[in-house]
């Protein structure tokens, strides 16, 4: 394609039009190489949706097609909502990027004094408080945000304040709360009559009790031996401005539009250009880790501003952010210089779809020379991680000490074991074996070695490693379980 594609197409791309069958096929070929039943794609240049359609179907099975409209979690890329939403309030001078947490949250705490004393929005909305992601305990317990919020407060740091990026949903959930305690509203009143009211995105959603009821639902999809499987829609209303509204990709291209012309809508000003390019502002340096150097090998720089990603590729700057949640894949990029957006939904567990798929399109529209083939690439990458983890399964397995036995009879263990983020894991002995139940995962533990024992059908945490240690007496004392110590009461 030439350099010019966008600035061509005054109007939405039709079907008979010669470049949006290009772009159809491009999706057709990544929809094909990596296996997803249905894709969505919204393409905006200046201030216009020149691309917006639905490929393939919203459930394997069924012939219902994917559209426009169909709504999928869009996951993770609800933090620039959140994110645009704080800085509405401090157009307001209802908040300040800078003020302390607690300003507007007063039971916000963190385990670590240092950072409890300091801590700022700008602190959490950009992921350097020094908390790692202690993701399963919004994905498998079910408890809610202000519960949630405060187990922060003894939940294990793993570097020291403001020193390292280290992406946390939670702290987003605290920065969703935050706004909506600022503003009066909640963060999902705030949400819809801020965001999605103005820009007219009638398909989205922050509650799952509404998703559920929406008649046109993408469904996600998992593997299960490499064949695609339908899975349910989850309950994340507990992750809140985090990760927890659903759209499409007709409503995201709205969201691109404010995005890209600095805070205005159809003419309406939403929000100031100053404090909306505070969202889009590098805050942090984003440490390359192997595996995003091999999937992504033209980035030559990545940080975070405020609910954005900022990656340099190919010599052009790019604000985006990715999301998923189970069967659910988003990614929403934008090319400033250009004013041009993309946001491609994708209904599949774990597939690098999106990023293959956004990488091929931006060498096509930035008239740049085909470097690789993306979806070739990326799924040669996705096979060798494969491959290795099977390989250190196997490691693991040849490295267990099959003919050891527990110290102890197996009623020796059960107690209740206490941890004061994580909460209490109960063991029992059932039925001649030993159990475990902890918050939603109920599972029975198969001995592996030593004192340790594995959870064989626990949901979601199948092969999850329980280790007991014993204390002098030779009486168990601690269970250390999701990289936690569970201290036994």
């Amino acid at each position: 394609m030439k350099r010019t594609f966008f600035l061509l197409l005054p109007v939405i791309l039709l079907g008979a039009d010669p470049e949006a069958t290009r772009v159809k096929s491009l999706v057709e070929e990544a929809r094909k190489a990596w296996e997803v039943p249905g894709v969505g794609l919204a393409i905006v240049k200046d201030d216009k949706t020149v691309y917006l359609a639905g490929h393939g179907v919203r459930e394997l099975g069924k012939p219902e097609p994917l559209t426009e409209h169909s709504i999928f979690q869009i996951a993770s890329t609800t933090k620039a909502m959140t994110s645009a939403g704080i800085a509405m309030m401090v157009d307001e001078g209802k908040m300040g990027w800078d003020d302390p947490v607690r300003k507007h949250l007063d039971y916000f705490r963190l385990a670590d004094p240092h950072a409890d004393a300091l801590v700022t929005i700008r602190d959490i909305a950009s992921h350097r408080t020094g908390l790692p992601r202690h993701d399963v305990l919004w994905i498998r317990t079910g408890f809610p945000r202000e519960d949630l919020i405060r187990r922060m407060a003894f939940a294990k740091p793993s570097a020291s304040f403001r020193s390292l990026y280290q992406y946390q949903n939670l702290m987003f959930t605290s920065a969703g709360e935050a706004l909506g305690h600022a503003s009066g509203q909640g963060w999902d009143r705030f949400i819809k009559e801020r965001i999605f009211a103005p820009l007219g995105m009638t398909d989205s959603l922050t509650a799952y009790a509404d998703m559920a009821r929406a008649t046109n639902r993408a469904m996600p999809h998992t593997k299960d031996k490499q064949l695609p499987k339908v899975a349910q829609w989850g309950n994340y209303d507990n992750i809140g401005g985090a990760g927890c509204v659903a759209s499409s990709v007709s409503d995201l291209s709205r969201w691109l539009r404010l995005q890209l012309t600095g805070g205005v809508y159809d003419g309406t000003r939403l929000v100031s250009e100053k404090n909306l390019r505070e969202t889009h502002t590098p805050t942090m340096v984003i440490r390359p880790a192997p595996s995003t150097s091999e999937l992504q090998p033209d980035y030559t720089q990545s940080s975070y501003g405020m609910g954005w990603q900022i990656n340099h590729y190919r010599g052009e700057m790019l604000i985006m952010h990715s999301g998923s949640l189970n069967g659910f894949r988003a990614l929403i990029t934008m090319v400033p210089r250009l004013k041009m957006g993309f946001a491609i939904l994708a209904n599949q567990n774990g597939t690098n779809l999106n990023e293959a798929l956004t990488n091929t399109l931006l060498d096509e529209f930035l008239g740049l020379p085909k470097a690789r083939d993306w979806n070739a690439h990326m799924l040669s990458v996705v096979r060798r991680n494969e491959e290795r983890d099977a390989r250190e399964k196997r490691e693991r397995e040849e490295a267990r000490k099959k003919d050891t036995k527990p110290s102890l009879s197996l009623s020796a263990y059960v107690g209740l074991y206490r941890e004061a983020a994580y909460g209490d894991a109960k063991v029992i002995f059932e039925d001649g074996k030993l159990k475990i139940e902890w918050a939603q995962t109920k599972g029975e533990l198969e001995h592996w070695q030593f004192d340790t024992w594995q959870l064989k059908d626990g949901i979601g945490l199948a092969n999850t490693l329980a280790t007991f240690s014993l204390d002098a007496k030779g009486v168990p004392a601690k269970l250390t379980l999701l990289g936690q110590d569970f201290v036994r009461q």
